[in-house]
């Protein structure tokens, strides 16, 4: 294999590697009500302090917007934006942070 197709081959490689990463890390309310969990594989754990209540779902990117899909009700979707690295933006003005990866 020539230097060139190495080059290209481990481009491609950090590429595809960079895009599949998918969301990940924790985010939670300005309040500190809920959190939201991502994990590899497209699953989200919300949960929450207050009502001691975890809940595993779904979720789909979609350029900045997260399809958050609920388990348990048809067509029921939470949509959020990626507002930034550290940032996700939901209905009603609610914000979430990343606090931990």
């Amino acid at each position: 294999m020539t230097w060139r197709a190495k080059g290209v081959l481990i481009g491609v490689t950090l590429l595809l590697s960079a895009c599949g990463g998918g969301l990940a890390g924790t985010y939670e309310d300005s309040m500190g009500l809920t959190q939201l969990r991502f994990e590899r594989g497209g699953v989200v754990v919300q949960s929450s302090d207050l009502g001691g209540v975890e809940r595993q779902m779904r979720y789909e990117l979609d350029g900045d917007r997260i399809r958050v899909r609920h388990p348990d009700v048809d067509g029921a979707t939470l949509v959020l934006t990626r507002v930034d690295e550290r940032t996700l933006s939901g209905p009603m003005g609610v914000t979430y942070r990343r606090v931990s990866d």
